[in-house]
């Protein structure tokens, strides 16, 4: 859940740069947006998969048979019904389940130096109304599961979030780099990322 709470804290912070492409405004930044939370999301969706929010309510009731999970399992199944809802899209009706699912594909395979596009071909089947939509639910579902999470870390008596990771320490110096070389790398300010 790590990745859907920087996904989320992501979309918040992110910019939007809006381009018009055939005569429609387009986000140039949505998928990359995404990204992060498609395959989380994506596998959370699935009820087939192993730790999908299904799998999740299930152990849930059995390993803390107390917890309070119907406020968070109502919304899921809120969600649930409404991704199985049509809408029209293009003279044809569609479930907003099948729109999620080829959102979700699109990002999380989106790669702008790749020459077949996922997202071309779900802008080109869908148009951007549905690459709206897609998002939406995504970030729905991603609220959801962090509910969720929350939940899961109570009932368990754990932290809600976990520590960020420890910062790995740089490698020791090379033997036979030369001294001067080590002294100026020393020197140097280091660069911030």
């Amino acid at each position: 859940m790590v990745q859907v709470r920087l996904g989320l804290a992501a979309l918040a912070q992110a910019e939007h740069r809006a381009t018009s492409e055939r005569g429609q405004l387009h986000d140039a930044t949505l998928l990359e947006r995404f990204k992060p939370l498609a395959i989380p999301v994506r596998r959370a969706v699935n009820p087939t998969d192993r730790v999908s929010a299904a799998a999740a309510f299930t152990a849930l009731r059995e390993f803390a048979p107390g917890a309070p999970i119907e406020v968070v399992e109502r919304r899921w199944t809120d969600l649930q019904t409404e991704l199985d809802s049509t809408i029209a899209f293009g003279g044809s009706r569609l479930s907003r389940r099948q729109i999620l699912g080829g959102f979700l594909a699109a990002a999380a395979f989106y790669d702008p130096l790749d020459r077949e596009h996922a997202a071309s071909a779900f802008i080109d089947e869908w148009g951007t109304a549905a690459a709206g939509l897609g998002s939406q639910l995504t970030e729905d579902a991603a609220r959801v599961l962090v509910e969720l999470d929350v939940l899961a870390a109570v009932a368990l008596g754990e932290p809600e979030r976990l520590p960020p990771p420890e910062k790995t320490p740089p490698p020791p110096p090379d033997p036979k780099e030369p001294l001067w070389k080590r002294i100026m790398a020393l020197l140097r300010p280091e660069k911030e990322q």
